[in-house]
C-alpha cells in the first residue's frame, strides 16, 4: 500500500509538473505573440503617424497656395470667367473691376453728409461676387452703406454698371 501511495504521489508530481510546464510554455508562447503584436502595432502606428504628418504638410501647402492665388475680393470667379474677361479687354480682371468701380461714385444713390462725399474708399471692401455682380461698401466718413451692382464687360474692355440694391447701414 505504501508503494501504491508513493506511486500515486509520483504520478501526481509528474502531472502537476507537466501542467506547470504546459502553463509556462503557453505563457511564454503568449508573451512572444504579444511582443510580436506590439511590434506590429508599433510599426503600424509609426506608419500612420508619418501619413498624418505628410497629409498635414500637404494640406498646409495647399492652403498656402490657395491663399496666394485667391484674392480676398473675389467670392466666386472661375478661371473660365477670368479668361473671358481678359478676352474682352481686361488685363487684370479683379483689379480692373475694382479700379473702374472706384471711378463711379455716381452709382451711389445717397448724398454725403456734414461735407463728406460718398465714395468707394476701401478696395478691401469691394467684393466680386460672380462674373456679373459686385457688392461694395461706400461711405462719406460719417455714414456708410452697401450697394449691390450688376456689371457687364464690353468687347472693348469697358465696364457698364447698374445698381440693383443699396442701403445705408
Amino acid at each position: 500500500m505504501k508503494k501504491d501511495f508513493q506511486h500515486i504521489i509520483q504520478v501526481g508530481f509528474i502531472l502537476i509538473s507537466s501542467a506547470f510546464i504546459f502553463v509556462l510554455i503557453s505563457h511564454i508562447k503568449n508573451k512572444n505573440e504579444v511582443l510580436q503584436l506590439e511590434t506590429e502595432n508599433r510599426a503600424l502606428f509609426e506608419e500612420l503617424e508619418r501619413s498624418r504628418k505628410d497629409f498635414k504638410r500637404k494640406l498646409k501647402s495647399l492652403e498656402a497656395t490657395t491663399n496666394k492665388t485667391k484674392s480676398p475680393n473675389v467670392i466666386e470667379l472661375h478661371s473660365r470667367d477670368i479668361e473671358e474677361m481678359k478676352r474682352r479687354g481686361l488685363k487684370e480682371p479683379v483689379k480692373d473691376i475694382i479700379s473702374d468701380l472706384k471711378q463711379h461714385r455716381e452709382l451711389i444713390p445717397y448724398e454725403g453728409s456734414v461735407g463728406g462725399t460718398m465714395n468707394f474708399y476701401s478696395e478691401s471692401q469691394i467684393w466680386i461676387l460672380t462674373k456679373n455682380w459686385v457688392l461694395a461698401y461706400f461711405e462719406d466718413g460719417h455714414n456708410g452703406g452697401y450697394i449691390l451692382l450688376e456689371y457687364e464687360i464690353t468687347n472693348k474692355g469697358r465696364i457698364k454698371w447698374k445698381t440693383l440694391a443699396s442701403y445705408i447701414a
